[in-house]
């Protein structure tokens, strides 16, 4: 299956932060989060390249990539880019969230969140810290990974969710 829209933001993925609330009771969005997602929106116009977001129904595929930290040693950098877990801040559903609020407008890849019927993420450690985005239109309910959703209970089938 094709991706109706891919990207790729280069450095590190940035969580959405939470709601601040100023002492006049005007809550706001932090700035970090804020211009991570203007530069996924930027990015995003760029890559539709004038088509229109779509809206039907959308599968979406996040990786969220981090570099190892900057005192690990050479064999634990080796160890970390080998395939070890990257269970450590940030948050991987508020990766997603940010990556998400940043694809979601009107000339963006999908017009509201809501559209989102399905959603696979996962971070790891890699050479280059990227967030990478696959967008793919839902042509039919066998595209669907909830189709395949616990079929290991039947123990026949072998369950891959890409």
């Amino acid at each position: 299956m094709i991706p109706f829209f891919h990207l790729t933001i280069q450095g590190v993925p940035v969580a959405k932060g939470r709601p601040r609330v100023a002492q006049s009771g005007h809550v706001y969005t932090p700035e970090k989060t804020r211009n991570y997602e203007q530069r996924i929106r930027e990015m995003t116009a760029i890559a539709m390249a004038g088509r229109s977001a779509t809206k039907r129904a959308v599968i979406v595929h996040v990786a969220a990539i981090f570099e190892p930290p900057p005192s690990a040693t050479r064999t634990r950098r080796a160890s970390l880019l080998n395939g070890s877990i990257h269970s450590i801040k940030p948050d991987l559903d508020n990766v997603v969230k940010s990556a998400m609020d940043g694809i979601c407008f009107e000339n963006g890849a999908i017009l509201d969140d809501k559209q989102i019927v399905e959603l696979c993420a996962f971070k790891q450690y890699g050479e280059n810290a990227c967030l990478m985005l696959d967008v793919f239109e839902v042509e039919s309910v066998v595209d669907r990974f909830s189709n395949r959703w616990r079929s290991w209970e039947s123990g026949d089938v072998a369950v891959s969710p890409i």
